[in-house]
């Protein structure tokens, strides 16, 4: 599939799924050498012409500007894993989850358990370098961190496989609490 056709399948499943809302949440493809991430302000169910930009894989580049704020964390998480797809999400039970607990998140249910192991909570500012250190720390071990009330990061070899991270993570924080309340 077009890797444009494919960030726009995967930002409409997002929304669709609860995953992320409006203009929350950012996409990337990491493609010879460049990375292709949604563009800041982006409707992720409405991706469309210029709703994609091509960012440079090793440093900052003029398109940065055009490009999600979150463009220096993805650019830390490639550089420092063996990711080639993140998504960004602002699942409302992973961000609650991250508000509530210090960390780390461990999920109580059999597949979160199995699937995850434990997901990092991390802190830092959107699109900054703490971020960028601190979630890309936290992704070379790990399938998904959570950024203290701001939301999850999830890698994979395809945009399918952080796509089932990122649903995985919420599912976990989810059951989480609905048992917290029950």
């Amino acid at each position: 599939m077009d890797p444009r056709e494919e960030i726009s399948k995967y930002g409409r499943k997002l929304v669709a799924s609860g995953l992320t809302y409006a203009h929350f949440g950012n996409i990337s493809l990491l493609t010879d050498e460049k990375i292709l991430i949604t563009a800041t302000g982006s409707m992720l169910d409405e991706i469309g012409e210029g709703g994609l930009i091509e960012v440079d894989h090793q440093a900052p580049c003029p398109e940065d500007a055009l490009a999600s704020c979150e463009a220096p964390v993805h650019r830390a998480i490639y550089e420092r894993t063996k990711a080639r797809a993140i998504i960004h999400t602002h699942s409302p039970y992973a961000v609650a989850t991250s508000i509530l607990e210090e960390g780390p998140f461990e999920p109580m249910d059999g597949e979160g358990a199995r699937f995850l192991g434990t997901v990092p909570i991390v802190d830092g500012d959107m699109g900054s370098p703490e971020l960028a250190r601190s979630a890309s720390s936290a992704l070379i071990l790990h399938r998904a961190c959570i950024v203290r009330g701001h939301g999850v990061f999830a890698v994979g070899a395809t945009l399918e496989e952080a796509y089932i991270v990122a649903s995985m993570v919420e599912h976990s924080a989810t059951i989480r609490r609905l048992v917290s309340v029950g």
